[in-house]
């Protein structure tokens, strides 16, 4: 064998796997790894964390909208996640009227869709209304949540966030809805949220 033969051979099994820091890494399954708006690449492995704050209403209730979510990122670019998202009336926008507070406690599945920018999210969970006229009291259900985000990443793990999303309570009283806008901002790890295979 010749010794450029033994040093190819090296080199493909010294090789180190690709990172996610790694530009020419292959794009994720429903979108590409580059900014539409930077060009860099855009990490979607890993931790996951993202707060939003904005405003939200529907038919019977209007106030601060509240999301906060905690999970994983996989090497395809989805994302499972602990959603907690409200809609909170009592105290902070007028009338008050209708449910105290609508949201839930979910289980969200986040896919990006063309452009890391782009984000199609999908909850289901624990939902419920407060009522808050004598200290709070949770009237329990069930929620569900969907909605888009557009991403502005500024650098390759974080940036700020442009989020819509729609929330949906059934209670034994009935069935409550919030649609919701804010801004926020995410981060992502630059490890793996699970083993590569």
């Amino acid at each position: 064998m010749s010794v450029l033969t033994l040093t190819a051979a090296f080199v493909l099994v010294a090789a180190p796997e690709p990172t996610v820091t790694q530009a020419e890494s292959a794009d994720y399954a429903t979108s590409s790894r580059h900014s539409l708006l930077f060009g860099h690449p855009v990490a979607r492995e890993g931790f996951h964390l993202q707060v939003a704050f904005g405003l939200g209403g529907g038919p019977s209730n209007e106030g601060l909208f509240h999301a906060m979510e905690i999970g994983g990122s996989f090497d395809n670019g989805f994302t499972l996640a602990l959603l907690h998202t409200f809609v909170q009336n009592k105290g902070v926008l007028g009338p008050e009227r209708g449910p105290d507070l609508l949201g839930g406690w979910m289980a969200q599945l986040k896919i990006p869709i063309f452009y890391p920018e782009f984000e199609l999210k999908v909850a289901a969970g624990l939902g419920g209304l407060h009522d808050q006229s004598d200290g709070i009291k949770l009237i329990g259900g069930f929620g569900w949540s969907y909605g888009i985000d557009l991403h502005l990443p500024w650098y390759e793990n974080s940036g700020l966030t442009l989020g819509f999303s729609v929330i949906q309570v059934v209670v034994e009283s009935g069935h409550y809805l919030a649609v919701a806008s804010g801004l926020g901002y995410m981060e992502k790890g630059t490890g793996t949220f699970l083993p590569r295979s």
